[in-house]
């Protein structure tokens, strides 16, 4: 363990070693597979992006009709307007992404932002939880870091940023995250069963 590691960050270490040894085959799955949809991503960021677009829309367009019927089921519920008007406006804001993917990708760009962001300092905050079995946390702190970096990037490149940026930031995301749970995943501990 590490000596600047407080009782809390060695228990938690502790307690995230044991169930990244007990799902190892899992996480190395999922670590892969996160790598290999980002590295396609990379190959083609356009695609990548209008991919997305087109995928958030739809999902809000299905999250707005299942609203709507939720509303009038609800009808005599207080706030009954409220919840109406949203599920029309997230239905509305999917069709506006499908019709038009590239103007669409604009919004995504900033909920993508967002999302790279909190994935960003989640990343840092998993690196401090496992530093202390693993030499190469400094993967995860990579991660967050380039997450991080990459929102601020989006964010100060708008609106022109928006027709690439999206697939390619979702790219770069995918493969570093899923590169620092493979090998997280590869040196956590074995469960002591199998030893």
């Amino acid at each position: 363990m590490s000596l600047s590691a407080s009782p809390d960050e060695v228990a938690t270490a502790s307690i995230l070693s044991r169930h990244l040894g007990a799902h190892r085959k899992f996480y190395i799955f999922q670590g892969a597979l996160l790598a290999v949809v980002g590295f396609l991503a990379l190959l083609a960021p356009f695609a990548a992006t209008l991919a997305s677009t087109i995928f958030f829309g739809w999902l809000l367009i299905v999250g707005g009709a299942i609203g709507i019927v939720s509303a009038f089921r609800a009808r005599k519920a207080p706030g009954f307007w409220a919840n109406l008007l949203l599920a029309v406006l997230a239905a509305i804001l999917g069709l506006v992404m499908i019709v038009d993917p590239l103007a669409g990708s604009i919004t995504l760009t900033w909920l993508l932002a967002v999302f790279l962001l909190l994935s960003g300092l989640f990343n840092i905050a998993v690196a401090r939880a496992v530093r202390g079995y693993t030499t190469r946390f400094w993967l995860l702190v990579a991660s967050g870091i380039i997450d991080i970096v990459l929102a601020m990037v989006l964010i100060l490149g708008l609106p022109g940023t928006a027709i690439w940026a999206v697939g390619l930031f979702l790219g770069l995301s995918f493969l570093t995250s899923g590169l620092a749970l493979l090998f997280a995943a590869i040196e956590a501990p074995k469960p002591a069963s199998s030893l």
